[in-house]
């Protein structure tokens, strides 16, 4: 499960970025004017630029935790907080969004880092003689 949760957060930013280009024709509008400045003052254009922008964060998220999972074996349950402090707020504001997704993958979280606390699937991180050896 520590080596899916950030596989599925970042399949949710595919997701997110794919919804992004395909649906709205807001880049080629953009385009078409000439990039520089083209969003301010046209709401749909900001809406849809924050939602695709939005994706890094969500892409952030899932590259991150899935380094620290590589390197201590373990999830870290900030990455549960993060999604849920994203999706209950998305959920109220949004009720049809992918907000669901990112409470359920926020909840999964908490419950597999609340598990490896406990001592399941614990992998002992690298020592601080190990990374000298590794930087020399």
């Amino acid at each position: 499960m520590n080596r899916l949760i950030p596989r599925l957060v970042m399949g949710l930013t595919a997701v997110h970025f794919a919804v992004a280009l395909i649906a709205n024709s807001t880049f080629a509008d953009v385009a078409r004017d000439g990039f520089w400045n083209a969003v301010p003052g046209k709401p749909q254009r900001e809406y849809e630029m924050w939602f695709f922008l939005a994706g890094f964060g969500l892409l952030a998220l899932g590259t991150l935790s899935q380094r620290i999972v590589r390197d201590t074996g373990r999830i870290p349950a900030q990455l549960g907080w993060y999604l849920l402090a994203i999706g209950v707020p998305l959920q109220i504001l949004y009720p049809v969004s992918g907000a669901p997704g990112l409470i359920v993958l926020g909840v999964l979280t908490l419950i597999q880092a609340r598990r490896d606390s406990k001592g399941e699937s614990r992998r002992t991180p690298l020592s601080a003689t190990a990374d000298r050896e590794q930087c020399s």
